[in-house]
């Protein structure tokens, strides 16, 4: 056992522990603190989906279009306090900060800073996101990596991300997309709440999304004759999206250079491309590697039919286990309505110079010889699957390492303009290999490659098997002949399944990049409206909790950064994260007891002359102020108090209440909040949480050093939910250790030798988890206390 020091910091001594630094990286793909060696892992969240929409009108997507300005006011939209307003960014910051997360994956979309048209940027917009990002700095201990975040091309289309007009300069017409089946909307849907979930996915295909993604990625080499103000579309849509994205982060150098120094880490090239309908072999049949089918599925050829007024009859498809089977039909009929623009009305609107060769109000396919749009006759099924000069067959292989390379390549050289040191993060196509970067120069020592991981099961079906499960990934390499041999049984061999599935996509990013270049996990998460959200009515958790740890257990074994989906701060539990029913947040303001952070956080507000955001320090001693007049128990024996009595309570307040109702919201909290190697003289070999006897263990291996100094320790983050002050043992192989701990940071310090091999570190809780499910208020309260959340 190690000889474990107890030690309560100083302010000065907390603001060093949360220190940022701009970060470097070395030869195993890990990031690495500079001025000490240490390799940092990134442990962090996606904040906020809510930034998807804007706030003013404020919008959800199951709201109806005319009540909340979708359409009438798509161009006068406003993203400002998106994902929230600046005066209430201390409390999400601090609760993220208990949870243990030190870095931010922060979501914003094109639409928010070009909505109004074609070069014209929402300037306050672009100083909100600075101001934010100049607290989250100030808040300190997390960095920050930009995501232009996208679903489906843009909300108009079922998803989000670019602004109405991108749709208009490719000649489409938003108004007609759901009578002409171009997409699915939620604020179209007769019954909101029964929404089909998940249908996001099918809308890719369809023809407003797949249109708008072929002409960003292919234009050129598909649609030449769509030239608007002498480019070809796709020039035209890349160019006006890098350059949204470039003058946010030209913003953020030149009116906060400093955060390139230390929080801000760089930014992500696209969340989620798709290639639209690049490489589909038969436009009559749907795309072999289309991976759901959900409701109406309309093939290629009868999206255009569609588009273009005419009636189709549709097969209609469920998920199972196996995929998508067919179950009926279902006809749709446009009656004549078309999805494309028929008069020049939005071109001088938007002042767009449509070339003369490309006629609105006819398909621009049919405009290239795909069909014939007066008889319906598809001319050319496999027009998409060849290249139109070199007649070289094309599939998602050349799709990543062409056209997606392209506009990689362009992104790149675009933002290097701007900063030579911040990373650059590029995302391919989800689940599919990344592209061969490795030796080129298109990668260097400051570029990472961003994956997404889901469960599949447990994203279709909303709940927790512990049974059965899918290896979906080697389902999707073709390892079985069969997917029924890709069946996993047992809970203990799903979580290594899908430990084996991240390992696997590492690999593939370590083989193709380079192993040299950092691996994110930039989404991941489970949906918390599990079992028909039963857990909402009494309180039972413990589908969430298996299936969180489940997903944590397998990140933890393959020591990969991550960033969690999602923290939504307006999540709720009728409609979710507020967008198509996802229920992704680990935070649900449903899940909060206490009204207190409402008025503490208002009171703030209201304390300040001219309405100006408070300081850190000032919002946590106001807070405190406020809290201490309610009325709460006084919980926890008052000897805990160190010698820096007054600066802990200016930092952290000196009432429970305050900190207990931060940290409340966190649902399944044993599986959200867990430790983690933080800082590490060494390579991580193993890191894993077992809940059920509340053990971690730490392996790591100090040979493969980076210029590591023993006076720097190993650092992991120890959330007193599992270990609390005074009731953990730690054992350690090689040297002594020392906790840090407030109410705040919990960290323990792991001083030991380098160069000398594996060593390890395992803790052990002494206390006796309360076991019960948090069926009401007063027991939610009570695993708080018991769990040593509340002190």
């Amino acid at each position: 056992m190690a000889n474990l020091h107890h030690e309560r910091p100083s302010v000065g001594k907390l603001r060093s522990l949360l220190r940022t630094e701009r970060l470097d990286t070395d030869k195993y793909g890990n990031f690495v603190q500079p001025s000490t060696g240490r390799r940092v892992t990134l442990h962090g969240i996606n904040f906020a989906s809510s930034s998807k929409l804007p706030y003013a009108p404020y919008q959800t997507t199951y709201m109806r279009p005319k009540k909340c300005g979708f359409y009438s006011e798509a161009d006068t939209v406003s993203f400002v306090n998106r994902p929230f307003p600046l005066d209430e960014a201390y409390e999400h910051l601090t609760r993220i900060k208990m949870c243990g997360y030190n870095t931010i994956r922060f979501v914003f979309t094109w639409e928010a800073i070009e909505h109004e048209g074609p070069e014209i940027y929402d300037l306050d917009y672009v100083h909100y996101v600075v101001e934010l990002l100049k607290i989250i700095d100030e808040v300190g201990g997390l960095y920050v990596f930009l995501d232009p975040h996208q679903d489906v091309w843009s909300k108009f289309c079922g998803g989000s991300g670019a602004p109405i007009w991108t749709l208009c300069a490719a000649g489409l017409n938003p108004l007609n997309f759901e009578v002409t089946g171009a997409c699915k909307l939620h604020n179209l849907c007769k019954e909101p709440q029964n929404f089909t979930r998940m249908v996001w996915s099918t809308n890719c295909s369809r023809l407003a999304a797949a249109t708008m993604f072929t002409m960003f990625f292919s234009g050129k080499m598909f649609t030449p004759k769509a030239i608007i103000d002498n480019q070809n579309i796709q020039d035209y849509l890349q160019d006006h999206f890098i350059n949204a994205v470039a003058f946010l982060v030209s913003s953020i150098k030149n009116e906060a250079p400093e955060l390139f120094q230390s929080s801000f880490l760089g930014v992500e090239s696209l969340n989620e491309p798709s290639k639209g309908y690049y490489g589909i072999e038969d436009l009559s049949q749907l795309p072999k590697d289309q991976p759901l089918c959900l409701d109406e599925t309309p093939r290629a050829i009868q999206s255009m039919r569609m588009g273009m007024g005419r009636r189709q009859v549709l097969e209609v498809y469920q998920l199972t286990m196996f995929g998508p089977r067919k179950k009926g039909s279902l006809a749709v009929d446009p009656k004549g309505e078309k999805a494309w623009l028929t008069d020049d009305s939005m071109d001088k609107r938007y002042g767009f110079d449509r070339d003369e060769n490309w006629k609105l109000g006819e398909c621009i396919f049919a405009q290239h010889g795909v069909w014939d749009s007066h008889s319906g006759e598809l001319l050319k099924p496999d027009y998409f699957h060849r290249d139109p000069i070199m007649g070289r067959e094309l599939d998602e292989d050349m799709f990543i390492n062409t056209q997606f390379l392209s506009f990689w390549a362009k992104f790149r050289s675009r933002m290097r303009k701007i900063d030579r040191d911040m990373f650059l993060i590029i995302q391919a196509p989800v689940l599919q290999i990344p592209p061969r970067l490795k030796d080129s120069d298109l990668v260097d020592d400051r570029t990472a490659i961003a994956i997404h991981y889901y469960d599949g099961m447990s994203l279709i079906f909303r709940s927790w098997n512990r049974k059965m499960n899918v290896d979906t990934l080697g389902i999707m390499r073709g390892r079985y002949l069969n997917p029924i041999f890709g069946i996993v049984f047992g809970e203990k061999n799903i979580r290594e399944s899908m430990k084996r599935q991240l390992l696997e996509m590492k690999r593939e990013c370590k083989e193709n990049a380079g192993d040299s270049v950092p691996v994110i996990i930039s989404e991941t998460g489970m949906p918390f409206d599990m079992d028909d959200k039963k857990a909402y009515s009494d309180g039972d958790y413990s589908s969430q909790e298996a299936a969180n740890d489940a997903m944590a257990y397998a990140l933890d074994g393959s020591n990969l950064n991550f960033s969690y989906w999602c923290y939504n701060p307006e999540n709720n539990h009728k409609w979710g994260d507020n967008w198509n029913l996802e229920d992704f947040s680990i935070f649900s303001k449903n899940n909060v007891f206490h009204n207190s952070i409402d008025y503490t956080v208002q009171s703030s507000a209201d304390s300040l002359a001219d309405g100006k955001v408070c300081k850190y320090s000032e919002w946590i001693t106001t807070a405190s102020s406020v809290s201490s007049s309610a009325k709460s128990p006084t919980l926890g024996p008052s000897s805990r108090k160190g010698d820096d009595t007054v600066e802990l309570e200016v930092m952290l307040g000196s009432d429970p209440s305050l900190l207990s109702t931060i940290v409340e919201g966190i649902r399944a909290p044993m599986a959200i909040i867990r430790p983690y190697p933080v800082l590490i003289n060494g390579v991580v070999v193993n890191s894993e949480l077992n809940l059920s006897t509340g053990e971690y263990n730490l392996r790591i291996d100090t040979s493969k050093r980076s210029i590591v100094s023993s006076e720097s320790p190993t650092v992991v983050f120890v959330p007193d939910i599992h270990f609390q002050e005074g009731n953990f043992q730690v054992f350690v192989t090689e040297g002594t250790t020392s906790f840090k701990y407030n109410s705040f940071v919990q960290l323990l310090e792991w001083y030991h030798e380098t160069d000398i091999g594996v060593i390890e570190l395992r803790i052990k809780s002494l206390s006796k988890r309360f076991e019960g499910q948090e069926c009401s208020t007063s027991r939610k309260l009570f695993r708080l206390l018991s769990c040593g959340l509340i002190h």
